[in-house]
């Protein structure tokens, strides 16, 4: 007799000081086909951080301007107690630098209030599969902080050059695509971009995907117009 093994459900907590934001978001992600069970909420950062250390969810949905204490910056908290959980920011208007900061301390994901339903959606689906998700506009917010910032960053200069393939692949990183449309796009295997983009993130010495976009702009290989919603 054959047998099938069940699936386990994508556990999510969410962060948010409105409870009717809170319901709406797991009421979106459920009626999405998502097998899901919200296993907690919160409306303060200090909850944020007791219920991601007692529930060790594998998905936070977190407002940025949750009560008690910026997102952002809780953002390396939450990685600290909960390093497994993915984390998806979300806000009403983004501020320049704060997706940056975001990045940097260890998010996942970041998103405007005023991306669709089907943005919505993809960004659950691409971080939970392991990508990072930034949508347009947090990706020019991205941008515009590392142009302010003239692009120096220690950490990812006076690198080992790459490849022409991994200069195509960071690039159509930036440009959004996901490993299953580079592959589709350079006519290769799906296993054969994620090796390319590992190899790529290894020798920049990149940590994230801000990291990773920093080198693109700081070594022309990424222009301002090319970014879009990005994935890692």
């Amino acid at each position: 007799m054959k047998t099938t093994l069940a699936v386990e459900p994508l556990r999510i907590a969410i962060a948010d000081d409105h409870v009717l934001t809170r319901e709406s978001l797991f009421s979106m992600i459920s009626q999405g086909n998502r097998n899901c069970e919200l296993v907690a909420e919160a409306s303060t950062a200090a909850e944020t951080l007791l219920i991601c250390q007692r529930f060790i969810p594998n998905l936070l949905l977190l407002d940025v301007d949750i009560a008690g204490k910026s997102g952002v910056a809780l953002v390396a908290d939450i990685k600290r107690v909960a390093p497994a959980t993915r984390v998806l920011l979300y806000c009403t208007t983004v501020e320049e630098g704060d997706v940056l900061a975001a990045m940097r301390a260890g998010a996942d994901g970041f998103l405007e209030k005023t991306c669709s339903r089907s943005d919505f959606l993809q960004a659950i689906e691409r971080v939970c599969g392991g990508d990072h998700y930034l949508c347009p506009r947090t990706v020019n917010a991205l941008a515009k902080s590392l142009r302010r910032k003239g692009f120096q960053d220690p950490e990812t200069q006076r690198r080992p050059g790459l490849t022409r393939r991994e200069k195509e692949i960071l690039a159509l990183i930036a440009a959004g695509d996901s490993s299953k449309e580079i592959a589709k796009k350079l006519f290769l295997s799906v296993s054969t971009v994620e090796t390319h983009r590992a190899n790529v993130m290894t020798k920049i010495g990149a940590r994230n995907v801000a990291q990773l976009i920093q080198y693109g702009f700081q070594n022309g290989l990424i222009k301002f117009a090319q970014t879009a919603a990005v994935t890692d």
